[in-house]
């Protein structure tokens, strides 16, 4: 039974409420590719059910940040078996059937839903470690500037908690477990281990073409487009990795690595970025002298963090590329 907490907010439901089965899914070695498959998305499903509660709360943005990888996970899990379908017979007569391509859709709305709240939990991080040092009155003109933010967070964890006990929610953890499960007519091609590596092509091939067109000195714009290539070709990566033949096991493992290795850099280039454009616009709405001289201080590291993330960035680029190229 579904439990509500003391604020009149539903709790997470257990697996079984969402037709997961007990215990979780375990595979072998000899395990199919599809066994593989519908065994992650169990898997991350559970996670994602664990940091429910957390990622309401808002307490921990630790929480929040393991929700979202959870969804990405089980995202590029969909992309790489788009011919996967789940059933659930809510009464006798009638059924409910979930495609794979209906429940990333899904899975996409409830991301963009936690994007602001996360973005915004890492900017106050980023804030508050560079502030610790400063004195009273600095201090004191940093939190003024830092006040809007926690209003705006405020603003968007009421959306994302709303979503949360939402209908469309639940169905997308029901549609989820279904695919899980295999209650479904099945797919309608054979899902293998081939087929899982050859989902990296893509993934592979955008990331190489965005390394390519960077050039000396890109935009801003263009490192955040070449984060999210990395984030595809990461988490597609690591999909392939349980099902993937001994051949091809080590291989994909050092890519998985180098592809994190990457996404530090342009996650941090990423970030600086924000928090510096960030508050350069609370600092231009400030009266007070000293917190624009405090925004003015915290831009100015931001900018050295940028190009530190810059410098680092062509060694993480061929890296990966190196290491993906075996497979593709």
């Amino acid at each position: 039974m579904m439990m509500t907490s003391a604020r009149g907010q539903r709790s997470a439901p257990a697996p079984a409420e969402v037709g997961l089965g007990d215990p979780p899914q375990k595979v072998s070695a000899s395990a199919t590719a599809t066994e593989q498959a519908r065994a992650r998305i169990d898997q991350q499903l559970r996670a994602l059910l664990t940091h429910q509660d957390g990622t309401r709360a808002g307490k921990d943005p630790e929480e929040l940040h393991q929700f979202r990888v959870a969804i990405r996970r089980l995202r590029s899990v969909l992309k790489a078996m788009p011919s996967l379908t789940g059933m659930v017979r809510p009464s006798t007569d009638a059924f409910d059937r979930y495609t794979a391509a209906d429940l990333r859709d899904e899975l996409r709305w409830l991301g963009d839903l936690t994007s602001p709240v996360r973005d915004i939990d890492v900017l106050l991080m980023r804030l508050r470690a560079e502030t610790s040092g400063f004195d009273d009155d600095e201090l004191a003109a940093a939190e003024s500037l830092m006040s809007a933010l926690v209003s705006e967070r405020g603003t968007h964890r009421i959306a994302l908690g709303r979503a949360l006990s939402s209908a469309r929610y639940q169905g997308l953890l029901t549609g989820l477990a279904a695919l899980a499960n295999g209650d479904g007519d099945g797919e309608q091609a054979p899902v293998t281990a081939t087929t899982f590596v050859n989902s990296l092509r893509k993934p592979y091939r955008a990331l190489r073409k965005g390394i390519n067109e960077l050039g000396d000195d890109p935009e801003d714009g263009q490192v955040h487009a070449l984060r999210i290539k990395g984030k595809r070709l990461r988490y597609a990566a690591e999909t392939a990795l349980p099902a993937a033949k001994k051949s091809d096991a080590k291989q994909l493992g050092k890519l998985v690595e180098a592809a994190k290795r990457l996404q530090d850099v342009l996650g941090q280039h990423q970030d600086a970025v924000v928090a510096a454009q960030r508050v350069r616009e609370l600092g231009a709405e400030q009266e007070n002298p000293l917190a624009v001289l405090v925004a003015g201080r915290l831009v100015e590291r931001e900018m050295a963090r940028r190009a530190q993330a810059r410098a680092d960035l062509p060694a993480r680029c061929r890296k990966v590329l190196k290491q993906g190229k075996p497979l593709v």
